[in-house]
């Protein structure tokens, strides 16, 4: 270990290494700020403030403890005095007020008055949603993502007098939509017939009109939905394939004409990724006009820290799609990028999950408990694994 006062990059360099940080030592600089700001804070808020994967936030803190620079408490993670020497002396930061929007949580979307009981309402609707189905990516949001994207459109011109489509609504973001009560049509795409059914169900019961197609965005997009929407909503697999095809799909749906708007959900990523993201979006020739970060909250979704953005896109006379047949190539993120992890409990029992075992994800792990003491309170990620195509 590098010393600590006369070389803090080095420091903070094999911290990132040993933590395996994708987004290197400035993520480690950025958690002890953060640290340093909260005087406490724990390991789910951290990741949610730092729109950083939990095991990721997890693995740095246990090395952070490891050298003396903070310990843990009951509330989380605090600054020992070496780490307070480290953080004001080696590091310069003493600056202790934060200047983000505490009333709208930094998403510029400041909900009214009368949002709490949409949320209330949305709370009721999210609870008859099914199991989620991890194997295609699923991961519900929240009932405040919900009302905060249908305030996000509304606010954005994008609903009254629209027709809107959303791509995939686990979120049930389409029955948010439906309270503001504008005259918005509105028409959900799902390959899941469990959600739509479901969707259909409580449209009936509170005279919403929401159109439900049960379709695989692998096929081509059904003719009568071709260049017919004002706007489109999307959450899809957070993969380039599955951001490519969706956003295809989202495009063909339009009016074949420029400024039409797609809201985009999708993960933060470390800049690398994020690159070829932008990459993917300069493609298909649509235009960012405002990303704002931490705006969808997850009920799962660990791996992003529970959190992603959202972004406007918009069309532009370069827009095209880059993908208008059949589509074969896999898109969901245990398909391309399989992986087997394994988590200890705090009584020390490792169990491991990926896609092609009994347990699938940290969330049905912490459901069901460890297979052998039950324990449900904490797992920490101790290794992970790439699963080679060839294995069985």
């Amino acid at each position: 270990m590098p010393n600590i006062t006369n070389d803090p990059n080095s420091v903070l360099d094999d911290i990132a290494e040993k933590a395996s940080i994708f987004e290197g030592k400035e993520a480690v600089r950025t958690i002890l700020r953060e640290i340093f700001l909260n005087g406490t804070i724990g390991t789910k808020s951290l990741s949610r403030k730092l729109r950083m994967p939990i095991p990721t936030v997890a693995a740095t803190r246990k090395e952070l403890e490891k050298i003396g620079l903070i310990s843990r408490e009951k509330k989380g993670a605090i600054l020992t005095e070496k780490g307070l020497i480290f953080v004001n002396e080696a590091l310069g930061i003493y600056y202790l007020e934060s200047h983000y929007c505490k009333k709208c949580e930094s998403t510029g979307i400041a909900l009214p008055h009368e949002a709490e009981k949409l949320i209330a309402k949305q709370r009721l609707y999210s609870e008859r949603r099914p199991k989620p189905q991890t194997e295609i990516d699923q991961a519900f949001g929240r009932p405040i993502t919900a009302i905060r994207r249908a305030y996000l459109m509304l606010e954005n011109n994008d609903l009254e007098g629209r027709e809107i489509l959303l791509i995939g609504d686990d979120d049930f973001t389409s029955l948010a939509i439906a309270q503001l009560k504008t005259n918005a049509k509105i028409t959900v795409l799902d390959i899941d017939n469990r959600l739509l059914e479901i969707i259909k169900e409580i449209s009936t019961e509170n005279n919403f009109k929401i159109n439900c197609v049960t379709h695989d965005l692998r096929k081509p997009l059904p003719e009568n939905l071709m260049n017919r929407f004002d706007a489109v909503l999307t959450d899809p697999p957070y993969t380039i394939p599955g951001l490519e095809l969706f956003l295809s799909r989202a495009i063909q749906a339009l009016k074949n004409e420029s400024g039409r708007k797609i809201y985009l959900a999708y993960a933060h990523r470390p800049p690398k990724m994020q690159l070829e993201v932008q990459s993917s979006l300069t493609k298909l020739g649509l235009a960012i006009l405002q990303l704002i970060p931490g705006f969808n909250l997850y009920e799962g979704a660990e791996m992003h820290g529970n959190t992603t953005y959202i972004s406007i896109l918009s069309t532009t006379e370069s827009t095209k799609p880059l993908i208008t047949l059949d589509f074969s190539e896999k898109i969901y993120t245990g398909e391309l990028n399989p992986t087997i992890r394994e988590y200890q409990c705090k009584n020390g029992h490792v169990s491991e999950i990926g896609s092609s075992l009994e347990i699938k994800n940290i969330e049905e792990l912490k459901e069901k408990g460890c297979p052998v003491c039950g324990d449900k309170d904490e797992f920490t990620r101790v290794s992970r694994r790439k699963i080679k195509e060839n294995a069985k």
